[in-house]
């Protein structure tokens, strides 16, 4: 089997002044066993996953009792032939000269592009929230309540003063209206002693939380807006560096493939797999991450606060990895 390499050897007009020296027959029958050992995993796993179509089907006509360790041990077996398949098949194709594509290269225009997104997370944290904004609106909303509350207090003091007015000393409508007086005079009191004050202290801070807020806003929203146009910048490039990539037949590094396998797949599944492709290389750009082997680079080491973006960027992608592996 020479796998394209040709066998000048068997033309009976090569000279020996052009024979191909003897150190190249040690390369050729590394690659043909390397082939081999490749074709004989392919085999192992097809008889592996044909063990284990088998024992789930037995599992599920309850026709095999106490077989689920022997269905996750064959599982944990496909997995490890699995991934040796894809290290020889790398390394076959490393020895054949294949390209390597490195896709954590991707220039300082690249990398401005994505410290500038980054900062949405961090701008976007200096706004007032919607729910502060209505808290603000509500400290205002309740001064014109206390004011409007004053306002029918003084009503209802001018009518009982009329029917003090009006009524005998000794009838009992004079003594109800005596102690609707006294009751309006302490409610009355109490307004504009205590809660007029407070709400006017009150909705004092919230008008000027409200202007320092509109003067915020003023000054961030452009800059989130930038932060926006490179996100979505960063995706587009990156997205193409992937795709790009994919259609040169190049050797994808080894973080992509324990990933996201060597293509996307067929079907709607595959706009997914491009975008969750790209945000994971968008991850690795953001924070620096070359770690060759994790994709998304070492887990939060312990006391990391993991309500910080890096981490719950991160948990994000893992979710979708998750679903595309379904």
């Amino acid at each position: 089997m020479s796998h394209g390499y040709a066998t000048y050897g068997d033309d009976p007009e090569f000279t020996q002044e052009y024979e191909v020296p003897d150190v190249a027959d040690p390369t050729r029958r590394d690659l043909d066993e390397l082939f081999a050992a490749v074709d004989g995993l392919r085999e192992a796993d097809d008889r592996l996953v044909q063990d284990v179509a088998d024992l789930s089907e037995r599992l599920e006509s309850g026709s095999a009792h106490g077989q689920q360790d022997r269905l996750d041990q064959l599982g944990r077996q496909l997995e490890r032939l699995q991934q040796q398949v894809r290290v020889l098949e790398r390394a076959v194709r490393v020895s054949d000269g294949v390209p390597q594509v490195n896709l954590d290269d991707v220039g300082p225009e690249t990398r401005a592009l994505a410290a500038e997104a980054a900062r949405w997370d961090d701008l976007h944290k200096e706004l007032v929230t919607k729910e502060q904004r209505a808290r603000y609106a509500e400290e205002i909303a309740h001064l014109d309540a206390v004011r409007a509350a004053l306002s029918r207090c003084d009503a209802d003091l001018r009518e009982v003063i009329g029917v003090l007015a009006a009524t005998d000393r000794s009838s009992r409508a004079r003594g109800d209206a005596e102690s609707s007086l006294r009751a309006l005079t302490t409610r009355r009191r109490t307004l504009l002693d205590e809660e007029i004050p407070a709400a006017t202290s009150a909705a004092d801070q919230a008008r000027l939380a409200l202007r320092e807020a509109d003067a915020v806003e003023a000054r961030v929203v452009p800059q989130l807006e930038r932060a926006e146009r490179a996100w979505h910048d960063l995706q587009v490039r990156l997205r193409t560096r992937i795709t790009d990539a994919l259609g040169s037949n190049a050797l994808l590094p080894t973080w992509f493939g324990h990933a996201l396998g060597v293509a996307p797949p067929s079907g709607t599944s595959g706009d997914a797999w491009i975008r969750t492709a790209a945000s994971v290389l968008a991850y690795r750009v953001t924070f620096g991450v070359t770690d060759q082997a994790l994709p998304l680079g070492p887990p939060a080491g312990e006391g990391a606060d993991t309500t910080e973006r890096r981490w719950t960027w991160r948990a994000r992608l893992e979710s979708e990895l998750d679903d595309l592996a379904l």
